[in-house]
C-alpha cells in the first residue's frame, strides 16, 4: 500500500512538471507570419531567402465585397503544373506582401495577412490537384456585368524602343515625365506645351513608337551608347485631345504598380479599385487558333501585380507577356473572354 501511494505521488509529480514545461514553452513563442522562403529552382540547395517577420495580423471573419467577389467553385478546373515562372511570381508577391508598408486591406475588403497566406500555402502544395485546390482554397468569381461574368483578357509587353537623350533630326519625338503643377490638356501637349520645361526624358524616332509604349504603359529605351533604361507608368493627364501618358525612370527591370519586378506570364494588370496588388488569382484564359477562333480554354495562377491606364472596372485584365518582339508575338495570342476568380484560405 505504501508502495502504490509512492508511486502515484510521483507520477502527480512528473505531470505537474510536464504541464509548467508546456507553458513555458508557449510563452516564449510569439507568433509571426512565417519569413523563411525556400525556392528550389532558384536557389542552390539548401539555401533560403530570408524576410523581416511581420507581426501575424488578426483577420477574423472575413468579409469582402459582395458587389465585387461572388463566392462560387469553378465549374472547370483541370490539373495545373508549377513551373519557374509561377515559382519566381510568387516569390515576388509574397517579398511584396512582407513589405511593412503595404497597407492591412486593399481594396474589396480584401486583407493583406490572407494574400500573403494564401501565396505561402500555395507555395506548400506539391502537385496543383482540383481536389487539393478546391480543400484549401475558398474561390470567389469576379464578378462583371457582361454574360456569365465574362473579363476580357488582353496581353501587353515591354516594347524596346531606340531613343535619344538629345533632340536629333533621327530622334524628333519627346517622351515626358508628368509635371508637378500647370499640366496642359493632352491636345496641348502634343502641339508644344510642354517644350523647354525640362521634362523630356528621351527622345523617341516617332509619335508611332511613343503612342505604343503610352498604351503599353511601359518602355525599355536604348540610347545610342547601348545603355537601357526602363519607364514605367507615370501618370496621365485627360481633356481637350483625348488622354496623354506620362513615365518615369524606374530601374533597368520590368517592375509593376508594387516596385517589384512582374513575371511574364504570370503578372497582371488590374483595376485596383476592386482587385488588390497582391491577390492571387485563378484565370479562364481563352485559347485561340492562329486565325483568331477560340478554340477553348486554358487555366492557369495568375498575381495582381500591376495596373493600367486602360483597365477600367472589372470586365478587363492585362497579362503580362514579355519584352521586346517576343513579348508582342505571346501579347498578340491574347486577345478574348474568359472568368476570373479571386483565391483565399478556406474559412
Amino acid at each position: 500500500m505504501k508502495l502504490t501511494k509512492n508511486i502515484l505521488i510521483l507520477d502527480i509529480i512528473v505531470l505537474v512538471a510536464c504541464i509548467v514545461m508546456i507553458r513555458a514553452g508557449r510563452a516564449s513563442v510569439k507568433p509571426t507570419v512565417a519569413g523563411v522562403v525556400t525556392f528550389p529552382h532558384f536557389a542552390a540547395a539548401g539555401d533560403t531567402v530570408v524576410v523581416a517577420d511581420i507581426p501575424e495580423e488578426k483577420i477574423g471573419k472575413r468579409k469582402v465585397s459582395s458587389k465585387v467577389l461572388i463566392q462560387a467553385v469553378p465549374d472547370t478546373l483541370p490539373y495545373l503544373s508549377f513551373d519557374p515562372g509561377l515559382l519566381q511570381a510568387m516569390y515576388e508577391q509574397a517579398n511584396y506582401l512582407r513589405r511593412r508598408d503595404i497597407p492591412r486591406f486593399g481594396s474589396s475588403g480584401i486583407n493583406r495577412g490572407e494574400m500573403l497566406k494564401t501565396v505561402e500555402m500555395l507555395q506548400r502544395v506539391n502537385l496543383l490537384d482540383p481536389s487539393v485546390l478546391m480543400s484549401t482554397f475558398d474561390f470567389y468569381r469576379v464578378n462583371t456585368d457582361l454574360h456569365s461574368d465574362r473579363v476580357r483578357m488582353t496581353g501587353y509587353y515591354s516594347p524596346i524602343i531606340k531613343a535619344s537623350r538629345e533632340k536629333t533630326p533621327e530622334f524628333p519625338c519627346p517622351m515626358y515625365s508628368r509635371p508637378e503643377s500647370r499640366t496642359p490638356s493632352p491636345a496641348a501637349i502634343e502641339a508644344g506645351a510642354l517644350h523647354g520645361r525640362g521634362l523630356e526624358l528621351a527622345w523617341l524616332p516617332s509619335r508611332k513608337e511613343l503612342r505604343n509604349a503610352q498604351l503599353q504603359g511601359n518602355c525599355l529605351i536604348e540610347f545610342p551608347d547601348g545603355n537601357r533604361q526602363h519607364f514605367g507608368f507615370g501618370g496621365s493627364v485627360k481633356g481637350v485631345g483625348g488622354s496623354y501618358v506620362f513615365f518615369t525612370k524606374v530601374d533597368r527591370q520590368v517592375l509593376g504598380a508594387g516596385s517589384f519586378p512582374l513575371t511574364p506570364g504570370y503578372s497582371v494588370a488590374v483595376d485596383l479599385r476592386y482587385i488588390p496588388l497582391g491577390a492571387t488569382l485563378l484565370a479562364e484564359l481563352p485559347d485561340l487558333d492562329a486565325a483568331g477562333r477560340l478554340k477553348g480554354y486554358t487555366y492557369r495562377i495568375l498575381f495582381a501585380q500591376d495596373r493600367g491606364g486602360g483597365i477600367l472596372t472589372t470586365k478587363r485584365l492585362d497579362l503580362y507577356c514579355g519584352v521586346g518582339q517576343r513579348g508582342l508575338q505571346e501579347a498578340r495570342k491574347i486577345n478574348g473572354f474568359g472568368r476570373l476568380w479571386v483565391l483565399l484560405p478556406k474559412e
